[in-house]
């Protein structure tokens, strides 16, 4: 399942469809994400882009009559007012607090992550029923290149990190955290672990993913994958996963977070709290022995989980 077109549509009532694309320039001294989106509430409808950046860890909401937003398909292009998002590029040009935003980049080729019938998506055979949310990764890792203005500041961007996942359906999860990091030569991380409702009850799920040197590791609670340990405070977390004899610890914390608007009932009413630039750090065992260490201060992390530890 290509999960980058459109999901939802228009017609769709109370729904939202996103897009987010993250660049990570550490040459260039900026990392950024922009999440593109729509929300059909009937009251509220409209398109939209989240624009935040490490130069001032803020974030701006920029909103679009639902009429500047439209599609072409074969091959997916999507447009939101002047700005154009593709699996081959990415076009910003907006204002932002008064501040004129342009862009243009090129990516390289997007790593996705494995699929199959039974494994359409991350979300494995649930990809098949209707959910609250559905969540899907369209790129761990990818080169980008090209330029970006903001303001008075220009960035000449080369060889940086790309990242590109979607949301779509009706909700964010009741309580949920994510994380994601491509910071490193050659690895890649991708986790969440949330409550979701299922057939009429509330169930809690989790994947993660970790390209490593060409080798994709994969573990997921509807996979066979077990969640030994989570602990989560206010902006951390820590989980431990096991599958067969392999162990994956996964440390996150927040640095420098800000308040993005997520949807409830298809209305971008609500707030999540997201760092852009976190500390996440991750180890990896088969058996006793620790195969893969990495480390980054460059991580994405969300922390919207009720459930307190001590």
């Amino acid at each position: 399942m290509d999960a980058f077109g459109l999901m939802v549509g228009l017609d769709k009532k109370d729904a939202f469809e996103g897009w987010f694309s993250k660049v990570d320039a550490k040459a260039a001294g900026i990392l950024f994400s922009v999440i593109w989106g729509y929300t059909t509430h009937e009251k509220t409808k409209h398109a939209f882009l989240q624009f935040t950046s490490s130069l001032d860890h803020d974030t701006a909401y920029i909103s679009y009559p639902i009429e500047e937003m439209w599609v072409e398909e074969n091959p997916f292009v999507l447009h939101i007012g002047n700005n154009i998002l593709t699996k081959e590029k990415m076009v910003l040009d907006f204002v932002m607090d008064g501040k004129k935003v342009q862009g243009s980049f090129s990516f390289g080729e997007l790593s996705p992550i494995r699929t199959s019938f039974l494994k359409p998506g991350i979300m494995g055979w649930l990809t098949h029923f209707p959910n609250e949310c559905n969540h899907g990764i369209i790129s761990m890792n990818h080169e980008v290149s090209g330029n970006l203005a903001v303001g008075e500041d220009s960035f000449l961007i080369s060889g940086a990190k790309g990242y590109m996942e979607k949301d779509w359906g009706i909700s964010f999860p009741e309580n949920y955290v994510w994380a994601q990091a491509n910071d490193f030569e050659n690895s890649s991380i991708a986790f969440s672990y949330a409550t979701v409702p299922m057939l009429g009850k509330s169930a809690k799920g989790f994947f993660l993913v970790l390209h490593h040197e060409g080798k994709e590791y994969r573990f997921s609670s509807i996979e066979g994958s077990f969640m030994l340990d989570f602990k989560v405070r206010e902006d951390a977390f820590v989980a431990v996963i096991q599958k067969g004899r392999y162990k994956v610890v996964l440390k996150a914390k927040q640095l420098n977070p800000v308040a993005l608007a997520s949807p409830d009932h298809g209305e971008m009413r609500a707030k999540i709290k997201e760092s852009l630039d976190g500390r996440m750090a991750l180890l990896l065992f088969k058996g006793k022995e620790k195969i893969i260490e990495l480390h980054t201060e460059r991580g994405s992390i969300d922390v919207d989980f009720g459930e307190k530890a001590d």
